[in-house]
């Protein structure tokens, strides 16, 4: 999807994949990452995500990037702290604290832009992409990863000809093919969302919505 669409979508606020709390999986399963104190925790496409909140009050060293500016307006707003501001690249940078929130878009920001990143957080953001820019996506992800990185990544997978995306269909060979060259990738969790999802079922989707967690290390 362009990024006319999403934040066509944040203008009229419509932001249904966000959630209102934490994810409960990026709780129960982040130790497993046994990062260091301060770690620096990459969030691409975070959105207002509350989860970039909680990694912050961890005490990582958190950089969200997100392209719209409503987006990152309400994750400053519920965050409740001042940020100054400032730009780099020609992107607005808001900064408080342990929490830098890049307004930028993804595919796009210069690798040099980025610190030395020890993990990415991916909740809701390769689903966001059709696959042409899956691959684009993965190629920058890879390109910010140094020795040791790791990821913390969700798909889903369904039928895709019931239903267009987004989200989409990500499907486990996908991931191999994406990230295996260059990461271990172990399956942290997996379950059954499609009695959850009613309106994706609205939209045709019948057969099957899976929603897995991967750990991606070397």
């Amino acid at each position: 999807m362009e990024i006319s669409y999403w934040k066509s979508r944040w203008q009229k606020n419509k932001t249904g994949w966000h959630l209102d709390h934490v994810y409960p999986y990026l709780v129960k399963f982040w130790p497993t990452l046994s990062l260091s104190d301060e770690a620096t925790v990459l969030v691409p496409l975070c959105g207002k995500s509350r989860d970039v909140l909680w990694l912050a009050e961890q005490g990582f060293q958190v950089i969200g990037v997100e392209a719209s500016a409503a987006g990152l307006e309400q994750l400053r707003e519920a965050s409740g702290q001042s940020f100054t501001q400032t730009s780099r690249y020609g992107n607005p940078i808001h900064r408080s604290g342990n929490l830098t929130l890049w307004e930028a878009n993804f595919l796009s920001l210069p690798a040099e832009a980025m610190p030395p990143i020890a993990a990415v957080y991916d909740k809701a953001s390769i689903v966001a992409l059709p696959p042409a820019k899956r691959k684009i996506y993965a190629q920058k992800i890879i390109t910010l990863c140094g020795p040791g990185t790791q990821i913390l990544l969700q798909t889903f997978e369904y039928n895709q000809a019931e239903m267009h995306g987004p989200p989409f269909s990500v499907p486990q060979k996908e991931v191999a093919h994406l990230f295996g060259e260059h990461f271990s990738i172990k399956l942290l969790h997996e379950r059954s969302m499609l009695s959850d999802v009613d309106k994706f079922r609205r939209r045709g989707l019948h057969s099957r919505f899976i929603e897995r967690l991967y750990h991606l290390h070397e």
